[in-house]
């Protein structure tokens, strides 16, 4: 195919042109393959995702039926019992149907039935014993409502004993007169269907009621707590009524793993059913998949590299030929000649070369001597620029070291003609002592201007020294925007009205914030700018216009300073900023300066990160704009002092935190009153009974004595005056709440503390000698309930009780103690659910309350807590007895507990 070089020489090994051609026909069979493979696994996971999400739909969409066909039958069973009208049946029928009912379907615990005006006519219940006839009012209730008003009433879920959920449904009857029957429901079969939704291998279901509290889960700890997933994302637009993606939503589970999720909705009851399977598992298919086109593609790869590596050989052999006679050519050895026969365009090529071997044989020795007479001629010009720039180096190290001198010199002189100058000002102010004639004031006011005059330039160049030293450095504080502009304008404003100009302001509402940046150099600008306006103004007037643009980080402050002057010539708008340059010659003659406001202006510009630009026209005046970005405050700028009490307080600080402690203090002292700190609750109790207090501020969570008990023992306490309790905490709880009040406690301050809410509690507390009014006693039992007791049992019956109550409490109290001292939270919670039973008889209300919320409470308390709630249930036990004493002591003796 082709001839050899010339004799005794191999051939040289492939170069860059092998693998140019290698590596082209390797990327373009690899993009092939992975183009294709890429389209193949792409949709190959839409389809196995969709695939996913359709059965996780249907899944969920089967679970939602299901909820939904439990529920319906339900109501339908309920809507039996209400089949026949009012009129023409007894309560003891009702009660027979309803017991029937309820063993026919176990989820139904308690079955109420209402007449046409809410009033109870019966009542089964698996939990407390039934009730006929008692007529109770429950028309103002949900359920009896929402039944009228849509035959079908469906309540929010709650949970019995912090261990099952309930909902209610409630359906109205027919007749003239309908009745409703009102069914508690155990949805306890929604969890069983829950557990039993099989999502592949370790998926799983969950349901969320329609306020987005998670009701129903495979584990049931989440449900129990009763977790508010409303906040989610894809819970909260499923509860707006959006529909789930197609192809599934891919979202974090509760334990942070990735899963893939759909969701249902049961729609008579707006609850939503989640079905949610780990992505490891979703998509195992998919990479199983994509496994099997990798592999597949390095297969096809290692075949291509293989052709590809054929072809390239058999491409570029001839090549290696050429290139090794062209390098022998290059090496000078000009009497070569290529012998190629390859009767193509290679053997063209190396006749070619053998015709330019010949060539340069000819130039050669013209070609010698022509390069050394250019390498002579740029030896010389190498050595002329090397010496130009060795003298440039040496005139700007010159030029440096003369700029810092003037600096230097700039920045002593300045301050050291500071001094004398003030001296000779303040002279020529003590001179002026009212005794001078007419000409020596005017001298002297002549002397002071110009002294006046002699200290801003000083202070100009002072200014521009420090710029120039690059020492000036921004100092930023939270400050009011409009405060400034509008005192800037204040001080100047005398000024043009002393030579007959008007001055504008134009404030938009956007500056009245607070802003974070550095108000005395935006303040400088700002005098200099409108300073200059009214200097450089004959006649006519001066207008400032401010407005603020807010962005998402800052806030950009544009100012416009507009004057009728004598303006500026176009090809001076960018010199003027220059150092000591004005407008013309003539302007120092007439207006004086020294032309560094300006260049210190935009200079103090630029380090506040803005603009400072100027548009004019010669004779018809000039407009300056002003561009600054300032950070958003921290918080708002004061305003003012806060208005001293209308009488100084004795007020005593009860908290365990130093921290709190001292910022109380200080709030305090900053509101005018006199403080003293007690670190927890008996150091209060024994300073409470040292020294009259006019406040007690109590925080409410401390070690061994908490708020409650310490304003209790300070309420016994045989105090002049009473001292004003006003507990300081972040809990607003129900309970805690009920606390405070059981105490008699009725103002709250809440954490953090705000100075305004702190003085407003304590500008609202009594005068000395004021006390708070004690608990009445219909705050502690149900009057109405009692009556009622009273004129079904009657009076004998009445008294019994009330004895047996005292006993019975009194046991019950002293296995409270007892159970919180061991720190049985079973036993406390037992036994106060004992004490409450016990209460309801008689109607002592807020006990049964307190008794039921420590009941549900009691398995998460802490031992100090189980023994402060022992202690307040015996205080309330014994409030509400003496209450109870009092208002049966004219049935019977009276009793003592």
């Amino acid at each position: 195919m082709n001839e050899a070089v010339d004799q005794g020489h191999s051939r040289t090994p492939p170069g860059r042109l092998f693998r140019k051609y290698l590596y082209s026909i390797v990327t373009l069979a690899f993009a092939a393959l992975a183009i294709n493979t890429g389209f193949d696994v792409w949709f190959s996971y839409r389809e196995q995702k969709q695939l996913l999400a359709a059965t996780q739909r249907e899944q969920a969409a089967s679970a939602a039926i299901q909820i939904g066909q439990f529920i319906g039958q339900i109501e339908n069973q309920i809507r039996w019992l209400a089949r026949l009208p009012a009129e023409l049946s007894t309560n003891e029928d009702e009660r027979l149907n309803a017991i029937r009912l309820m063993r026919l379907s176990p989820a139904i615990a308690e079955l109420t039935e209402l007449d046409a005006q809410g009033r109870e006519q019966v009542r089964v219940s698996r939990r407390i014993a039934d009730r006929i006839g008692s007529n109770e009012d429950h028309s103002s209730s949900a359920a009896f409502r929402g039944a009228n008003e849509s035959l079908a009433y469906y309540g929010p879920v709650y949970f019995f004993g912090d261990t099952e959920p309930f909902m209610t449904i409630a359906t109205r009857g027919i007749g003239r007169e309908p009745n409703v029957v009102i069914a508690e429901v155990n949805l306890r079969f929604i969890w069983d269907l829950v557990a039993g939704i099989r999502v592949g291998n370790t998926g799983k279901a969950y349901v969320v009621d329609r306020l987005g509290v998670l009701i129903a889960h495979p584990d049931l700890w989440p449900a129990l707590r009763r977790s508010d997933l409303s906040r989610h994302t894809d819970v909260r637009a499923a509860l707006d009524g959006v529909g789930p993606p197609a192809g599934g939503l891919i979202k974090e589970d509760f334990s942070g793993q990735r899963v893939l999720s759909t969701y249902a909705t049961v729609p008579s009851l707006g609850w939503l059913v989640f079905v949610e399977l780990p992505l490891s598992e979703a998509y195992a298919p998919i990479y199983a998949s994509i496994g099997r086109s990798t592999f597949l593609l390095i297969a096809l790869l290692a075949i291509a590299t293989l052709v590809s590596l054929w072809l390239s050989r058999r491409m570029t052999v001839p090549i290696q030929m050429l290139t090794q006679g062209a390098r022998r050519i290059e090496s000078g050895d000009l009497k070569l000649r290529l012998a190629i026969r390859t009767g193509d365009e290679l053997e063209a090529l190396g006749d070619q070369f053998n015709r330019m071997a010949a060539h340069l044989r000819e130039s050669y020795a013209t070609l010698e001597r022509k390069v050394i007479e250019r390498t002579s001629e740029l030896e010389k010009a190498r050595d002329h620029a090397l010496a130009e720039h060795d003298a440039a180096e040496r005139a700007r190290s010159v030029a440096v070291a003369a700029n810092e001198t003037k600096s230097r010199f700039l920045a002593v002189v300045s301050h050291e003609l500071r001094t004398p100058l003030n001296g000779v000002m303040g002279v020529l102010q003590l001179l002026d002592d009212g005794r001078l004639g007419e000409v020596q004031r005017r001298h002297l006011a002549t002397a002071a201007a110009s002294g006046e005059t002699l200290i801003a330039l000083v202070d100009a160049i002072l200014e521009y020294a420090r710029l120039e030293a690059s020492t000036e450095a921004l100092e930023t504080r939270d400050f009011r925007l409009d405060q400034l502009i509008e005192t800037a304008a204040d001080l100047m404003r005398p000024q043009a009205f002393g030579k007959g100009l008007s001055f504008d302001l134009a404030r938009d509402a956007t500056v009245s914030t607070s802003v974070h940046g550095d108000p005395v150099r935006l303040n400088r600008i700002l005098l200099n700018l409108i300073g200059n306006a009214i200097k450089f103004t004959p006649s006519g007037g001066i207008s400032l216009s401010a407005t603020a643009e807010r962005h998402d980080d800052h806030a950009l402050l544009r100012l416009v300073v507009r004057d009728t002057g004598i303006g500026i010539a176009p090809d001076m708008h960018e010199r003027i900023f220059e150092d000591f340059v004005q407008a013309d010659d003539s302007i120092a003659r007439r207006f004086g300066g020294t032309g560094l406001g300006l260049a210190i202006a935009r200079r103090l510009t630029r380090l506040m990160r803005g603009e400072l630009t100027v548009e004019s026209t010669p004779g018809k005046g000039s407009v300056f704009t002003l561009l600054v970005p300032l950070g958003h405050a921290a918080s708002g700028v004061a305003q003012g002092a806060i208005a001293p009490p209308s009488r100084q307080r004795h007020v005593l600080l009860v908290d365990d935190d130093p921290v709190n402690c001292e910022v109380g203090e200080a709030i305090l002292n900053r509101l005018g009153h006199r403080s003293a700190i007690a670190r927890n609750g008996a150091e209060a109790v024994a300073l409470a009974g040292n020294q009259p207090f006019d406040v007690i501020l109590m925080d409410l969570h401390m070690p061994d004595m908490d708020g409650v008990e310490a304003a209790v023992r300070i309420r016994q306490l045989p105090l002049q005056p009473v001292p004003r309790i006003i507990v300081v905490t972040a809990d607003v709880s129900r309970s805690t709440r009920e606390r405070l009040a059981g105490a008699g406690i009725t103002r709250v301050v809440s954490k953090p503390i705000l100075i305004n809410a702190l003085r407003e509690a304590i500008e609202d507390a009594p005068e000395p000698g004021a006390t708070d009014a004690p608990l009445a006693p219909s705050a502690l039992i149900d009057r109405h309930f009692l009556d009622d007791q009273k004129e079904l049992l009657g009076a004998l019956q009445i008294t019994k009780l009330h004895r047996l109550l005292q006993e019975t409490s009194e046991k019950l109290i002293a296995d409270i103690n007892a159970a919180a001292a061991a720190g049985d939270h079973k036993q406390l919670a037992r036994y106060a659910h004992q004490l409450g039973s016990a209460a309801s008889a008689l109607g002592l209300v807020r006990l049964f309350d307190r008794c039921h919320d420590i009941e549900l409470t009691a398995p998460s308390m802490s031992p100090d807590e189980c023994q402060s709630a022992a202690r307040e249930l015996a205080a309330l036990r014994a409030a509400s007895m003496s209450a109870l004493d009092d208002l049966l002591a004219p049935a019977e003796p009276r009793a003592v507990s």
